[in-house]
């Protein structure tokens, strides 16, 4: 087992899964498909303009139980047990060839953004129901049509309409999901491995999509029990930190060389395998910020903002600048006065 190997394993499961993330927004927006079109319906033989409020609250409820129905449903496509389940099968095999995964797992662990995720699908629902009944008040209340009604409701042209925003929602969590999942079961099975892995490492992708917090946290490790380990400045931080999150914590094996290096891990870091970028294949040990510096200033600008990547070319702050101790993205004050 090499570092390389279980890189390149997590890589390629992280890949897997973001097909299989893909396949299930799409099943949530069939699903969402289909609640619209309920949605419209009851619209349309149910409301009118000037209707009794005794009739709208009527229609509220109907609408509120049609949303909760759908959201129940959405809420099961993504099947956390069984995502938790291969991922630590697949890293498990490289770190232990033939040896059983100990530590049970349960999908009840699986938070994002601190709550559980079925916590995240009920506010979706919530959200949703009291969105279309603010628009169905709103349109009683301005004397409305139900073509009017029903455009704001699906939308238009130029104009986002509830179910657009809904959509837009789903689909990042049921990404934020998979990934929460397969980042909960591999941490698990890392710490489980304990004499073969000495820690974790963040580790971004390398392209314009990246946000300033997750290229600041790339690079950064910490050992089992989320202490930071040598050159790191951030707590222990797990992704994902934002919708469409895609880093994942990859594992620092328990090598001799690693052991002989402990606390100075850093100076083992150049035994990864090359990472891939939108820029191609990059040299191995590869740091965010030495990606930002094969950007051109026009890339650095509209991903990290034109002042901080002016900051970020003279030197005056680094990427690790962006974010606090804490993790938390800085404002543009707080970084002119660590620039200054």
């Amino acid at each position: 087992m090499t570092e390389t190997e279980l890189i390149d394993a997590v890589i390629k499961q992280a890949l897997e899964l973001e097909r299989l993330a893909a396949g299930e927004q799409a099943q949530a927006a069939a699903a969402l498909q289909v609640l619209e079109n309920e949605l419209k319906a009851l619209v349309a033989t149910r409301y009118a303009a000037g209707m009794a409020t005794a009739e709208l609250d009527a229609l509220i409820v109907a609408t509120d139980k049609a949303i909760a129905a759908a959201y129940g449903g959405i809420s099961g496509i993504v099947d956390i047990s069984g995502i938790m389940a291969h991922v630590a099968q697949g890293i498990q095999a490289v770190i232990a060839p033939g040896a059983a995964i100990t530590k049970a797992l349960s999908a009840a662990e699986v938070l994002f953004g601190g709550a559980p995720l079925a916590a995240w699908w009920d506010k979706q629902a919530a959200d949703t129901a009291f969105q279309f009944a603010a628009v169905v008040r709103q349109g009683r209340a301005n004397n409305e049509t139900v073509d009017q009604i029903t455009a704001r409701v699906v939308g238009k042209a130029g104009e986002a309409g509830v179910m657009d925003i809904s959509r837009r929602n789903a689909r990042t969590l049921v990404h934020s999901a998979v990934m929460s999942a397969a980042n909960t079961a591999r941490l698990a099975v890392y710490r489980d491995n304990g004499d073969a892995i000495l820690g974790v490492k963040w580790q971004a992708t390398l392209d314009g999509h990246t946000c300033k917090r997750c290229a600041a946290l790339d690079g950064q490790s910490w050992d089992l029990e989320g202490k930071r380990l040598k050159g790191t400045q951030v707590n222990f931080i797990a992704p994902p930190i934002h919708g469409n999150d895609r880093c994942v914590l990859s594992p620092i094996p328990r090598t001799t060389a690693l052991d002989e290096a402990f606390p100075g891990i850093s100076a083992a870091f150049g035994q990864i395998g090359d990472r891939v970028s939108s820029k191609g294949l990059q040299p191995k040990g590869t740091t965010f910020a030495q990606f930002f510096d094969r950007l051109t200033p026009a890339e650095q600008d509209a991903q990290f903002g034109p002042v901080r990547a002016r900051m970020m070319r003279e030197g005056k702050i680094t990427v690790r600048d962006l974010i606090s101790g804490a993790g938390r993205e800085l404002k543009l004050s707080e970084i002119r006065r660590k620039g200054t």
